[in-house]
This record gives structure tokens, sequence and C-alpha cells, in this order.
């Protein structure tokens, strides 16, 4: 079988090494990797449009945190990969939530022990990294496994549906045009999926919306606060002008602090490109007034490196048909309050491999369901949207009544949002996972 993956972000290179791992008679399977940019970890604002910084699935730029059902799925797929993952980033073992004004509003432990039970295995925690530790670390394992990513731009999608084949049409960078044909499109390309829209057309009501928040933020190298390192925490303050957050990114011994700041605006930027300075004296002016000295020596040392407006999707009434289907961000765009969206990502490329593995198999579950290999491969797509798309619909609803609280919310209001305070699935304000 022919697989054609349109990402090479962590969805995409996640999806490679599942199916490389899960696929049965893997040397009889061809799977290729397309990316249309370059990745890099951080570049000047100047030269990025939001558009840039919305369509690329590589611009790995930033933080996130993935949860424990992440780092869970990241060990079942290859330990030393989950231990790569964990030991670059910060095992944050707990969230810390405060007001501006400097009140403490809770702590909450982020590992899921209590909630795994009997199941026993050792606790996950989140692990909070900067997006490129991530991204390297799968790019090591796609690697090393033999894949390979082409950077080149899909621009066309067509589906032959006589011989079931989808005929792949990309730009290279040096501007030649080509045609893949694959009897499997996995459209990992992010919240402007062109994979989605050849699946669902120009349809406004298919279509990602701003959601009214941004988030700017970027690394200091300087001595860790003891508020993240006596527990290793995550801090998250709440105000009536936006919210804060800082964490390491890294081991504590390597000083990386990471930080984040998410504030409302009514509309996109109406210039073409970023200006710094004025992100900078915008980041100054929301927090001058808030009480944590942590997050006034942040601001006041800040370099912004990143700035990322929100985007959602709304629910799709599908993820897929006829040899195309979509993962991560391409099918559910979620709103950064979930914490979820690298962990969701992850869950999402894990079960469609299962699937193909079950039904593409020689097996007992094989011989139970009849027909050709596409026709397995459709089922696959069905049945992956039928598993996955209630958990994904409650996780992105959650984000959607978290966020719809942060405009200019007083701190009273801030201590009873107990949503704020459930762990790693619904803390995380930033981390664009």
């Amino acid at each position: 079988m022919k697989i054609i993956i349109c990402g090479g972000g962590i969805a995409g290179l996640a999806t490679f090494l599942h199916l490389r791992k899960h696929l049965p008679n893997p040397s009889t399977h061809s799977i290729k990797i397309y990316e249309s940019h370059r990745p890099r970890s951080t570049a000047p604002l100047s030269s990025l449009d939001l558009s840039t910084l919305s369509e690329s699935t590589a611009t790995v730029g930033g933080g996130l945190g993935i949860s424990p059902n992440g780092m869970r799925v990241l060990r079942e797929l290859d330990p030393a990969l989950h231990d790569v993952v964990a030991a670059q980033g910060f095992r944050a073992e707990n969230f810390v939530f405060k007001g501006a004004n400097g009140w403490a509003l809770g702590v909450q432990r982020t590992g899921d022990g209590g909630v795994r039970g009997v199941e026993g295995g050792e606790e996950e925690v989140c692990i909070a990294s900067s997006r490129q530790g991530v991204w390297e670390c799968l790019m090591r394992a796609v690697e090393e496994g033999g894949g390979v990513v082409r950077y080149a731009k899909v621009v066309g999608i067509e589906r032959d549906d006589g011989s079931g084949v989808v005929r792949v049409r990309v730009v290279d960078e040096e501007g030649r045009v080509e045609t893949e044909e694959a009897d499997l499109l996995v459209g990992a390309d992010g919240v402007k999926s062109v994979v989605r829209t050849a699946l669902f057309g120009e349809d406004e009501k298919f279509k990602p919306t701003y959601t009214g928040l941004s988030g700017v933020g970027g690394f200091l190298s300087t001595p860790l606060p003891p508020a993240i390192t006596h527990p290793p925490s995550m801090v998250f303050t709440f105000g009536r002008n936006g919210f804060f957050g800082y964490s390491s990114s890294r081991p504590l011994s390597s000083e990386s602090l990471m930080w984040w700041s998410t504030f409302e605006t009514s509309s996109l930027p109406n210039t073409k490109f970023i200006d710094p300075a004025a992100i900078k004296a915008a980041l100054v002016e929301r927090h001058k007034h808030w009480a944590d000295p942590v997050v006034q020596d942040i601001v006041s040392k800040a370099k912004v490196e990143s700035i990322y407006p929100t985007w959602v999707l709304p629910e799709l009434p599908h993820w897929g048909e006829r040899g195309v289907v979509l993962v991560g961000d391409a099918a559910h765009a979620m709103d950064p309050t979930t914490g979820q969206g690298a962990s969701q990502a992850l869950e999402d490329a894990q079960t469609l491999a299962l699937l193909l593995k079950e039904l593409l198999s020689t097996g007992e579950t094989s011989r139970c369901i009849t027909g050709s290999e596409k026709q397995r491969v459709d089922v696959a797509i069905k049945l992956l949207y039928d598993i996955r798309s209630p958990r994904a619909h409650e996780i992105v609803e959650r984000g959607k009544k978290i966020a719809g609280r942060k405009a200019n919310v007083g701190v009273v209001e801030e201590y009873f949002m107990e949503d704020n305070a459930r762990g790693c699935e619904s803390a995380v304000v930033y981390l664009v996972g």
C-alpha cells in the first residue's frame, strides 16, 4: 500500500512511526511525508505572517505540554522514544494556579496514577517542553526508521473513484510540480489543512475560526525561580486582562525558563507582518500591575519570539472517506486551554494505525471484514471517527467553555473557575500542543 502523509509536524511524524510499527508486512508498504515549510525553532517575527504561523506544521518554535495520556501513547509506541522525550523536557508534577493580585488559587497534581488505579504501570506526568525538542525526538526516530520528510507543498488532491487511487499534486522548493499516487492520504497538515479542504470544499462551516485570543511567548536562559523547582511545577496566573504562565522547558540543570501570555484581541492584526516592538509594549502594559515578581522579571527581560492566534474547528461530520483521512489539528483543532493538542494527535495516530493493523491483517478480526484492501481502509477511516471523535469533541467543548471565561474576568470569578484547576487536560492556557 502506498501512503502519503501531508504534514511533517508532531502529528505527521507520529503517524509515520505508528504505521511503521503496526502495519502488517511493513516492508510491502511505502510511506512518504510531505511538509510545506522547513522546520525552524525561531525566526524573526518581522519575517513571518499570520498565515505562515497557522499553516505550517513544522514551525517548531514555542512551547507545549504533553499530558499523561500523550506520554503513555509514546511509551506504548516505543519506550526508548518516550524516555528521550521525557528526558529532554521538564517533568511538571504540579500545576499551580494564582490570581494576578498574588492570591493562591490552588495546586493540582498532573500525574495519572490516581485515575489509572489497578491498571498499574509507571505513573505519567505532564512533560513541558519546547515544541522543537519534541519534534526533534520524533524526527530522529523517523529517520532511524528509514523515513524521509520531503519539503514540498501539497497544492492539489484528486480521487479516482474507479481505481480508488488518490492523486496528490505537490510543488517542491524549486517550483517543480509533480503528481504522486497513494492508496491512503493522511492529512496531518494542521488547522489550515489543505487535505480537509479537499474533503469538504470551500464551505465556510468547515473552516477554522479565530477565537479572539492570541498568545505570545518565548524562552529565557536564567536561574529558575523556586516556584517551579520545589516541587517541579507549571505556574498559571489569571488576571482581568489576560493569562500568564511559566515553567521550565528542559531539565532543571539547563536553566531554561519558558513563558507565555494569552490575551484577548477582537480581530487579527490587519498588517501582513507582525511588529515585535508593539507586541512587547503591549505585554508590558498588560502585566504591569501583576503581583508575582517572577512575572515582572520575565516581562522586563522577555524577547517576544512567537505569536500564536488561536483557531478552532467546528465539529466535522466525518474525518475522511475514500482513501483520505484527517488526524490532529486538521480534524479537531482545539483551544490551547485544553492542553491536549499534541496528546490528541498522538492518540489519533495510534488509533488509526491499530485499526489498519487489524483490518489489513490475516487474523480472525480481518476475516470478519469482507472486501478489498481499499474497502478495508475505508472501514478503518470510518471507525477512527466513530472511536475518536466523541472524545475529541468533549475536549474541544471543554476548551471553548474555559476560553469563554477568559475575557476580562475578575479575580473573584477566577477563583471559582473550577475547570481551570482540573488537571492536565483543562489547565494549559498557552502551551500550543
